[in-house]
């Protein structure tokens, strides 16, 4: 009985694995980024359709939005800190810009919040 237990636990894992989001580097220093005027408009502006996207910006704005709706479902922990740090240094660094990134990717704030909540501490 036990193997039959066991058995349905590890087939349960495996039927339904977490498809995480691929990016061009996970480990980007978003800090350094946000520190810096210059690196923080540009990818925001790829971000708002605003400017052009080098590589590994371009790899996170294609998974922005559904990262919002979802939550950061699908978000590994490294994507999880890059949003947190990208967020919160966005807010205090650029507020017109933070402003518009919600009115583009969350207009009616419905998910900013959890969305928040679910990347804090990363």
């Amino acid at each position: 009985m036990k193997i039959i237990v066991l058995l349905a636990v590890v087939c349960a894992a495996l039927a339904d694995p977490i498809d995480y989001f691929t990016t061009a580097d996970d480990n980007l220093d978003m800090k350094a980024v946000v520190d810096d005027p210059a690196k923080l408009k540009a990818m925001t502006d790829c971000f708002l359709d605003r400017g052009p996207c080098d590589v590994v910006s371009l790899s996170y704005r294609k998974i922005v939005p559904l990262s919002i709706e979802g939550l950061c479902d699908r978000c590994n922990d490294a994507q999880k800190h890059l949003a947190n740090t990208y967020m919160n240094g966005l807010r205090s660094n650029a507020p017109a810009d933070y402003d518009s990134f919600l009115k583009k990717y969350d207009p009616d704030l419905k998910y900013l919040t959890k969305f928040m909540e679910v990347v804090k501490g990363f």
